[in-house]
């Protein structure tokens, strides 16, 4: 721009701002400290005017009126119209003609949005107003189960001034459920049900003076505030597995246009409100819990022409509740939403938004286990920019997020339960009097005989005593029986505690049973391995109790244990006893018989020896497993990797070398019943976990599982030519520690 066009502009600015007002500017208060400026183009609608409008399109411009009236006869292209609100313009209008035509008797103008700083070069609106019953015109859009009630203005006891009242001029009720949104599992509901009292008000500054721009009228202030006074009620209820997120639209309230005046010419304010309910968080159990809170809150900001928006806004929060039942782990968080704006003659104005309402936050275990909390959020922003102030910046920003604390949960006591473990034990066997507590709260797992939890802590400390036998440890071993009353005391870090007590049924255990294995037809003068598998009720090992009894001439290798050979003197019936017992002197006792047979023409083929060796040491030396051992199937040979270390094997004589065949068995007495997967289990039962052809059985574990310890022996079977001639026999007996599952020993 030239010095000489900028020279010019700047004289003619400071030329109308000098210059006396001409008879059409019209000062609406002289003695004000700022006189109100309205040039000559300002054309304000009269009654006759406002009368004879017909027809009125905001997007198109065109105003359409029956006859032309004095104050549309001296309408020129350029000037500005505004008008206040008719049965045609409900809203107002101020609007910027570009076109004046007869169409018939109809006067048509075509026009333009206008803004305030073409209908004023000076002035100032500063105005401060609350919206009551009074005031509303309809609502639309309430849903099922939601009702407004409006409370009419009393004379007195409304302030007419931003966002709080003294009495609440709107109630609204509701009963709203909401679904889980979130996750692919997502399953139940929530429902929220309540009311909300509310009052909203509204606060609104222009200030329009001369500047040194083009055009030299500016917008120098503007203020936007809305006020909320908000008191509600919300009741929480739900049962399902998700996340929560939505927020549900419950009404929207249309109010009378205000209107206000700079001078002459009318402002127009159009207020709406619209009210959500929202609910997010998560729930993933049970929750329950209300909540009362107030809330008031300024939501505002001012605009100047120097300085930019600035946040002028406040608010507070208060409120009360009950305490909450739940279960689980959430974080709901449930409100009420007003959003509420005003736009200057129905065209674009600031909104506001205030979300209230309450959450609960609950952690297990943590102290404290609750905490119910009020939340207020404020925004302020413009969803268009606003052309009536023309070139004043866009904003839009949230002012205040805050959170006050309701409530929160004191120590509370642990929770003790009976579960629905049988109230017996049995003399002489490790009883579990640990309690049932997992980190997500109590439960039931097996053999516990209570569970305990605590919101603060989880698992609080135990103790367990009984009126006989004093204090209890976790695994305590009664030594007789008889009943005993058991306390058990829980106490958390806070010192509160919870007791229960219960009796107890110690009761002697049930006698071994004996299981007396051998295979294979004893001959005279030869060593006949036998061997007794032992079931308890604790799998106790018994065979330092167990002793063997012959008669004469046969001959034991050893009088105890639970591995004998028996020397036979004599062929016939011959009788073998075992007896044994267990810790409480509780005794068992079999007798078997058995036919040795003489011995036969033709021995052969003869085992000379068997056995169970194993292969290992320094030198990977072989060297043999004596009958009772425990061997374990999972170790293998130094060298090649993987190979047994434990083989089975005999050696034979066989002088005429006929063709002999070999059938190997690993046999394995399940005392615990448990490998046959009956229920109940059933113990004493045999099980082949594994079995060859070859002159030698290689023992070995390879799979990784849980190992159990039980008796076991390994069998031979040689097939001669002549059957009869064929030798079955057990050639070790002792206890394996083998991978449970069937054929695992490789």
């Amino acid at each position: 721009m030239s010095r000489r066009w900028l020279a010019f502009i700047l004289i003619a600015f400071l030329m109308a701002c000098s210059q006396a007002p001409s008879s059409s500017d019209v000062p609406a208060d002289p003695s004000a400290d700022t006189a109100v400026i309205i040039p000559a183009t300002t054309k304000v609608a009269d009654a006759d005017t406002r009368a004879a409008l017909t027809a009125y399109d905001s997007d198109s411009g065109v105003l359409r009126f029956s006859r032309r009236t004095g104050s549309l006869a001296s309408l020129k292209p350029g000037d500005v119209l505004v008008s206040e609100p008719s049965d045609a313009a409900p809203s107002g209008y101020l609007r910027k003609v570009t076109a004046i035509r007869q169409d018939g008797t109809d006067t048509v103008l075509d026009t333009t949005q206008a803004n305030l700083t073409d209908a004023i070069s000076q002035g100032d609106l500063t105005t401060d107003f609350q919206l009551t019953g009074d005031d509303l015109l309809s609502t639309q859009g309430l849903p099922k189960g939601v009702t407004l009630t409006v409370h009419p203005a009393a004379s007195g006891q409304i302030r007419p001034q931003v966002g709080t009242g003294e009495n609440y001029g709107f109630t609204l009720n509701f009963d709203h459920t909401f679904v889980p949104v979130k996750g692919p599992n997502a399953t139940g509901t929530v429902r929220v049900n309540g009311g909300v009292n509310f009052n909203v008000g509204y606060g609104v500054d222009v200030g329009i003076k001369p500047c040194f721009e083009l055009p030299p009228i500016c917008v120098k202030s503007f203020r936007a505030q809305v006020g909320f006074a908000q008191s509600s009620n919300l009741n929480v209820t739900g049962d399902f597995q998700g996340a929560v997120g939505d927020s549900v639209l419950v009404g929207t309230q249309y109010f009378k246009p205000k209107v206000f005046f700079i001078g002459p010419v009318p402002v127009v304010l159009v207020p709406k409100v619209e009210l959500y309910l929202t609910a997010s968080g998560e729930i993933k159990a049970h929750v329950n819990f209300a909540a009362n809170e107030a809330i008031t809150a300024q939501v505002g900001a001012r605009w100047t022409k120097d300085g930019g928006w600035k946040d002028i806004s406040g608010f507070d929060i208060t409120g009360n509740l009950p305490p909450p039942t739940f279960s689980g782990s959430l974080n709901p968080r449930v409100g009420v939403q007003s959003v509420a704006g005003f736009k200057l003659y129905d065209v674009a104005g600031p909104e506001a938004t205030l979300e209230g309402g309450a959450k609960l936050d609950v952690a297990y275990p943590r102290n404290p286990n609750w905490i119910v909390s009020g939340f207020m959020k404020g925004t302020l922003g413009f969803r268009v920019k606003l052309p009536i102030l023309g070139t004043l910046a866009s904003y839009s920003t949230t002012l205040f997020d805050i959170s006050k604390e309701l409530g929160r949960s004191s120590n509370t006591p642990p929770v003790l339960a009976l579960t629905n473990q049988p109230h017996s034990a049995t003399a002489g066997k490790p009883v579990n009097f640990r309690a049932l507590c997992t980190a997500n709260g109590p439960g039931f797992g097996n053999f516990e005989f209570y569970t305990v939890s605590d919101a603060e802590d989880g698992c609080p400390q135990i103790t367990v005593t009984s009126n006989v036998d004093g204090t209890l440890s976790p695994d305590y071993t009664f030594q007789s029986p008889g009943n005993r009353t058991v306390t058990v005391t829980a106490r958390d870090s806070g010192g509160a505690t919870a007791q229960l007590s219960f009796v107890l049924n110690v009761v002697n255990p049930p006698p071994p049973v004996l299981y007396v294995k051998s295979l294979g037809d004893p001959h005279p003068g030869e060593a006949f391995l036998m061997s007794a598998a032992i079931v308890t009720p604790d799998n106790a090992d018994l065979c330092g109790f167990t002793n063997w009894a012959v008669d004469a001439p046969d001959k034991l290798s050893t009088s105890g244990g639970c591995d004998v050979n028996v020397t036979f003197g004599t062929t016939g019936a011959r009788h073998v006893t075992v007896s044994t017992h267990d810790r409480q002197g509780t005794v068992a006792s079999q007798t078997v018989t058995l036919n040795v047979l003489p011995t036969p023409a033709n021995p052969y083929p003869i085992i000379k020896t068997t056995g169970v060796y194993r292969r290992g040491g320094t030198y990977c030396n072989e060297y043999a497993i004596s009958n009772g051992s425990t061997i374990d199937s999972s170790q293998t040979f130094c060298t090649p990797a993987n190979t047994s270390a434990y083989t089975a094997k005999a050696v034979i004589d066989n002088p005429t070398n006929e063709a002999l065949t070999y059938k190997w068995q690993l046999i394995v007495t399940d005392a615990s019943g448990n490998l046959g997967g009956t229920n109940p289990p059933v113990p004493g039962q045999d099980y082949v976990l594994n079995q060859s052809s070859d002159p030698v059985l290689n023992l070995h574990d390879i799979y990784p599982s849980y190992p159990v310890t039980s008796p076991c022996r390994v069998t031979l079977t040689l097939g001669a030519p002549d059957p009869s001639r064929s030798k079955t026999l057990t050639v070790w007996s002792g206890k394996c520690t083998y991978r449970t599952g069937v054929n695992t020993l490789k």
